[in-house]
């Protein structure tokens, strides 16, 4: 006797797009492979142009969103190249970042990402989700507003179930205003997020995405870095190895296997409610 499964469409996000070769080729050998549904894109690194146009191939079946960016390839954009992660915490919950040219810094990217896309992204994320400390959050739900009214959706990283510490150290930092602002403001926002963990080479990714994929409600969010490791990484990555087993994950039998198993189809941000 067959036992239903309920289908769930979730979105699947390969964060860092155009970061640089490796990393974009990587994206897309994953979107072909039907396993990944979405990139964010990182539209101040010098290899997004270059790789805009083959992600606009298949804008068909896929969303592109914007990687805000401040603390990756933004250093000439806020006159902050040497100002860390930390930094930028710090800086926004102690009230030393300008309004107006955190206005100016998401329109910048915005400007951009529309001139190579043809269009305005389907959502907007952060790089190491910098979009949702104070003052800069404000400023993209302004941006937002002011140039696509309620058309452009916003990923926010609140957990909806207890997925470990780091996880819920990185919904703390600001999610939960970013979420009160998205209601109030009318713009959708995934309904569950999953996908954080160290990138240590022993984590076994397969049972970390089982475990994500198992407690993502319908509309949820499972962010995810694949990237090629092989020589066409152009620039200094921290997470280099990890990004090359998260692609051979995707690309494998045993994902395809996983989604059938537990009804999930990749979905897009379009089937966010808020």
């Amino acid at each position: 006797m067959s036992v239903s499964v309920k289908v769930r469409r979730i979105q699947i996000c390969a964060d860092d797009f155009g970061f640089d070769a490796g990393v974009s080729r990587g994206i897309l050998d994953c979107m072909d492979a039907g396993r990944v549904s979405a990139a964010s894109c990182m539209v101040l690194s010098p290899a997004w142009g270059a790789w805009a146009p083959a992600l606009r191939e298949r804008a068909s079946h896929v969303d592109a969103g914007l990687h805000f960016d401040v603390n990756e390839f933004a250093g000439e954009l806020t006159g902050h190249a040497d100002r860390s992660l930390s930094g930028w915490i710090t800086a926004a919950y102690l009230g030393h970042i300008s309004a107006q040219e955190a206005r100016r810094w998401v329109n910048v990217q915005l400007d951009a990402f529309e001139a190579a896309w043809g269009g305005a992204p389907a959502y907007v994320d952060g790089h190491q989700h910098v979009h949702q400390l104070p003052v800069l959050r404000e400023a993209v739900v302004a941006a937002l507003q002011e140039r696509y009214g309620q058309a452009c959706a916003l990923r926010v990283t609140v957990p909806r179930r207890w997925r470990g510490l780091k996880a819920a150290v990185i919904g703390g930092l600001g999610s939960p205003a970013l979420e009160r602002q998205c209601r109030r403001s009318g713009l959708r926002f995934n309904a569950d997020f999953a996908g954080v963990y160290g990138f240590q080479p022993e984590a076994d990714f397969a049972a970390l995405v089982r475990s994500w994929l198992q407690g993502l409600p319908d509309g949820g969010l499972l962010m995810t870095h694949p990237g090629r490791a092989d020589g066409l990484g152009a620039r200094p990555d921290a997470i280099r190895a990890a990004r090359g087993r998260e692609r051979e994950f995707w690309l494998g039998t045993q994902a395809g296997e996983l989604l059938a198993e537990l009804g999930v189809q990749i979905g897009l941000c379009a089937d966010w409610q808020g």
